[in-house]
């Protein structure tokens, strides 16, 4: 049986999501942040030395990076579902769209700690909020008049997506981006990822990030 290794208020939420979306039988190991520090226990550094959420366990192996966590479930256990047909152009939008999400997006998404932590001033601000807006952009355009990023089929991509609009909640952000906003709130609305939460606990990172934004 699949291990998911889940940390408390983060992106191993994403892994619980999918399973419950697949319907997967796995066991779900809790491990809750430091109450002070926010940071992750060392009872995750002992599954992997990464020490990252979400980590998962499979076939005698320890595996992070949730990129490469959701494609080897879909991959393993999915059964061609939440994912496009391979080699249509949908399957491009699809694998686009996935690690995007994690990597041109994702950087300058987490810049917006530096400017809360930092002076009003900071000369990286303009630079910061100019790359946030050419990538936060595609994405949005791309949910324009679309319930879900690879237009008419729900699929992994919107579940990691998901997180990463709950991340800009965290930081204040959301609202410059109405279909990203709108996006996340349609996806809060499955039943499985309430089940997630309900398991897991609730996805709340503007609690995590509060007296770090402004």
């Amino acid at each position: 049986m699949i291990t998911v290794h889940h940390l408390t208020n983060s992106h191993s939420h994403v892994v619980l999501w999918l399973m419950e979306e697949l319907g997967l039988p796995y066991e779900m190991v809790l491990h809750r942040r430091d109450p002070v520090t926010r940071r992750s226990p060392d009872s995750l550094r002992a599954i992997h030395p990464a020490a990252k959420a979400p980590t998962i366990e499979d076939n005698g192996l320890a595996m992070v990076e949730s990129t490469g966590v959701l494609l080897y479930l879909l991959e393993a256990y999915g059964e061609g579902r939440l994912r496009p047909a391979p080699g249509t152009a949908d399957a491009m939008r699809f694998y686009q769209w996935l690690t995007f999400i994690e990597g041109s997006a994702k950087g300058p998404a987490m810049q917006f700690v530096r400017l809360a932590m930092g002076q009003a001033d900071d000369a990286m601000r303009d630079m910061i909020a100019q790359a946030a807006a050419a990538s936060f952009g595609l994405i949005e355009a791309a949910l324009d008049g679309a319930e879900t990023i690879v237009p008419g089929q729900f699929t992994a991509a919107d579940i990691q997506l998901t997180f990463f609009e709950e991340l800009l909640e965290g930081f204040g952000q959301i609202d410059n981006w109405p279909n990203m906003k709108a996006h996340l709130a349609r996806m809060r609305e499955r039943e499985a990822y309430k089940r997630a939460e309900a398991k897991g606990g609730a996805v709340d990172l503007k609690g995590l990030f509060a007296g770090t934004t402004k």
